[in-house]
Order: C-alpha cells, then sequence, then structure tokens
C-alpha cells in the first residue's frame, strides 16, 4: 500500500466518524467545555488587569495576556516606545 493509500484510508475514516452523531455530540461537548473554560480564564485576566490604576498599564497588559501580542509587537499595535511598555 502507498502513502497515499494509506493517508486516503485515514482519511475516510475520519470522515465516518463524523457521521456517528454519538462522536460529534461528544467533540461538541467538548469543544463547548473548552471555550467556556477559556472564556472564564480570560474574565480572571480581565478583573485583575482591571486593578490597575495606569491606563498605559492596563493597555499594555491586556496586549500581552489577553490578546496574545509578543512583548516585541506591542509597542507597534499600541503607539508607545519600547521604553514605554517595559516600563
Amino acid at each position: 500500500m502507498t502513502l497515499f493509500e494509506e493517508q486516503r484510508d485515514k482519511d475516510i475514516k475520519l470522515i465516518n466518524t463524523f457521521h456517528n452523531s454519538e462522536v460529534l455530540k461528544d467533540i461538541e461537548k467538548g469543544t463547548a467545555r473548552q471555550l467556556l473554560d477559556l472564556g472564564k480564564e480570560c474574565d480572571k485576566k480581565l478583573a485583575m488587569i482591571a486593578t490597575l490604576q495606569n491606563e498605559k498599564q492596563i493597555a499594555v497588559i491586556k496586549a500581552r495576556y489577553v490578546d496574545d501580542l509578543s512583548w516585541d509587537e506591542i509597542p507597534d499595535k499600541l503607539g508607545y516606545s519600547r521604553n514605554t511598555v517595559f516600563k
């Protein structure tokens, strides 16, 4: 059997799995649970960020930990200097 045929057979099995409604329900439940957990995690981060007093600090920390920007991306995105971001 060639690699192509092996991959084709795997793909067919995967596609057939999605015709099984119980499997789909389990996947949907798991995905919904993950989304709820991520939402709760994001809410916790936002609540902690809201305790900061300085608007620039809030913007920088939110960009890093909520928007998931790298430290190098933040100055460009927010229009702050690197020094401001790293204070």
